[in-house]
């Protein structure tokens, strides 16, 4: 049986001819599904030259190949080849046998539309919040809320109609787009696939560095991190960065790393240099999925992530899994990660740099934190899923009706 899965990430075709991740989503994600499925193919937008192949994880390999969409970025350009999107989208549903759409998302939203408009079965991985990632501070277009309820009322649509749904938070996502009736659901993420958890060196490593920061020992800046893409501003860099500017004013000595990029990278850089920090701050732009994300991770006091919206963050889950302190905005799955007390509210800098200061100030409180993280993200383990795994993915091949009926124009 083969599988049709959509990505809302971007992809780039090598020198070679394979195709390559910015990030996780690569052969490693794409291939856990033939445990199931006979082949994978994966629909997303594949571009030229976006970087060096050395810097990009190779994507495709035996059982799993990539039907390539033009590389769009935003929905004007969406708009304007839509047309192209729909003749390529067609062909892939014509073959292949079964649907699993990442949602929310265009590409997810458009292959849903013409399964719905020929009664193919389709399953959905929901794992995001169009009310909160369109929300205030995130886009500035004038359209933004007339998208913002556009992507709402798609997504509940899609919810209703899937045959299967798997969120990837246990209450949160499932309030706002419920099932429907007849729908079979579960709630998991994988998200450590491929970080696992910390060696007990180096939790051991960083409670001796919380140790000296208890004592009173000189230990220089303390050090915030932040990893989030800078495409849009649903992450909250802005946020970040002037709670930073705040926790300087209020004597405390900090710097801030921002891992990530996008089309407001400059615009962020602009902000740290008039709020006057730009000295505390490094951009280290994307950095490759892997080891090069644990030694970040592992050199930060403190990791930030005061999004404006997210389903389960991954970011968090791994930070939490290294043994890093962290504080985040009560939004999404967040607040089913971190205790209260470590959540601040979204778009919101004042609150986040009390907050950053309360724990900075606080040694024994960062060793509580570590701890119980290392605990959570525990749970997130994909061997403690196994059955919730099996269950869904045995459950879409099982009621998936086979080919997919091509539309009327194409016949």
């Amino acid at each position: 049986m083969r599988l049709l899965v959509t990505s809302e990430s971007h992809a780039s075709c090598g020198t070679t001819g394979g195709f390559y991740a910015d990030g996780p989503a690569n052969y490693q994600i794409w291939s856990s599904y033939l445990k199931w499925f006979d082949e994978v193919v994966v629909l997303t937008r594949v571009g030229a030259g976006r970087a060096g192949e050395s810097q990009k994880t190779r994507a495709d390999g035996p059982g799993v190949s990539f039907c390539p969409l033009p590389d769009y970025v935003g929905p004007w350009q969406y708009l304007r080849i839509l047309p192209e999107l729909r003749v390529r989208v067609r062909k892939a549903i014509t073959e292949c046998d079964a649907f699993i759409l990442h949602v929310p998302g265009l590409i997810g939203r458009l292959t849903c539309t013409e399964l719905r408009k020929n009664k193919v079965p389709y399953a959905l991985d929901v794992v995001g919040d169009p009310w909160d990632a369109l929300g205030p501070g995130t886009w500035p277009n004038p359209f933004r809320p007339i998208f913002r309820r556009l992507a709402v009322s798609n997504l509940r649509e899609m919810c209703r109609d899937a045959m299967a749904i798997r969120y990837v938070t246990k209450h949160s996502l499932q309030r706002r787009y419920q099932a429907g009736k007849k729908s079979f659901v579960v709630a998991f993420s994988d998200i450590l696939t491929e970080l696992g958890s910390v060696p007990t060196q180096t939790a051991n490593d960083r409670y001796r560095r919380l140790e000296t920061m208890a004592g009173g020992a000189p230990k220089g800046a303390f050090h915030i991190g932040f990893i989030g893409s800078l495409a849009r501003l649903y992450k909250g860099p802005d946020v970040m960065l002037r709670a930073v500017a705040l926790c300087r004013d209020r004597g405390l000595d900090c710097l801030v790393t921002i891992v990530g990029d996008g089309r407001y990278a400059e615009a962020m850089k602009i902000l740290a240099r008039r709020l006057q920090i730009d000295d505390r701050t490094t951009f280290l732009g994307k950095i490759p999925f892997g080891s090069p994300v644990l030694v970040y991770l592992d050199s930060v006091d403190l990791f930030a992530m005061p999004s404006r919206q997210e389903g389960l963050p991954r970011t968090l889950v791994e930070a939490m899994s290294r043994g890093c302190p962290c504080i985040g905005s009560n939004v999404g799955g967040i607040p089913e990660l971190l205790d209260e007390e470590d959540l601040v509210p979204p778009n919101d800098p004042q609150a986040l740099a009390r907050k950053i200061m309360e724990v900075a100030g606080d040694a024994r409180r960062m060793r509580k934190m570590s701890e119980r993280n290392l605990k959570k993200a525990a749970q997130y383990d994909p061997a403690a899923l196994t059955e919730k795994r099996n269950e869904f993915y045995d459950y879409v091949k099982r009621h998936s009706r086979g080919r997919g009926t091509p539309s009327r124009d194409d016949r």
